[in-house]
């Protein structure tokens, strides 16, 4: 009788330990439950006037062993995947081309015995570069109503461009026009700034800004720096 006793007590000691076990290993190996997702993945600055490269910034995620970044089209083509330690939630990435609109997102992952674990993906960051190849001409200069006629290269993936003017980069932009709403819209003839016609003598600075839109409406798309400006043109007789 003791013996069956023991037999019993010892399976079911036995069936205790393997339930935990099972559990256990369900729990650590669930994607969901092994690593989160960073949050607020987002555009910090633009690392040249150029375009040529950005950092971008993603908030931590407490106990995950790093991080992996995919840079790519806002199609999702043409992918670039990047790792990351834990203790970095940043980085500066050099731009593949400057005539694309560019999106970027983060997840975090764990080392588990089966190998890495991952999260889900976070938000996407978009990455806005605007035109640097640039032509001015001069419609007239010795006309009336001096004008002056911008062709730029295309922001593929872009919704079109706005042009701001200023007299002073280091003063106040005023936006003058938008073009077409699409990316080979990248023409533009300036007549006016502030209201007034062009005038001889006279030094207009001008900045090209590609638009974006997603979900109907249009982003704010940064720059370089407030005083940042695309190029120049004046009027002479």
């Amino acid at each position: 009788m003791k013996n069956r006793r023991f037999g019993f007590l010892f399976r079911l000691v036995a069936a205790a330990i393997a339930a935990m076990l099972f559990v256990g290993t369900f729990s650590v190996t669930n994607a969901e439950a092994a690593s989160r997702i960073p949050a607020n993945c987002r555009f910090v600055r633009w690392g040249s006037s150029d375009f040529s490269s950005f950092d971008i910034r993603w908030n931590p995620v407490k106990d995950c062993d790093g991080y992996q970044t995919c840079l790519s089209l806002t199609n999702g083509t043409k992918a670039q995947y990047s790792s990351f330690n834990y203790d970095v939630v940043g980085a500066r990435f050099k731009l593949p081309a400057r005539d694309h609109v560019y999106m970027i997102k983060v997840r975090s992952f764990l080392w588990l015995a089966g190998g890495k674990v991952y999260s889900s993906w976070s938000n996407l960051a978009f990455i806005t570069p605007s035109p640097v190849s640039i032509k001015v001409g001069i419609v007239s200069a010795t006309a009336k109503h001096p004008e002056a006629r911008l062709k730029w290269n295309t922001i593929y993936g872009s919704d079109g461009y706005n042009i701001f003017v200023t007299t002073n980069p280091h003063g106040t932009w005023r936006w003058n026009q938008s073009t077409a709403a699409k990316a080979t819209a990248n023409s533009a003839v300036i007549s006016k700034y502030s209201g007034g016609r062009l005038k001889l003598y006279t030094r207009y600075y001008f900045k090209i800004v590609t638009r974006r839109r997603r979900n109907g409406v249009f982003c704010t798309v940064p720059m370089p720096s407030n005083s940042y400006y695309s190029g120049w043109f004046n009027f002479y007789k």
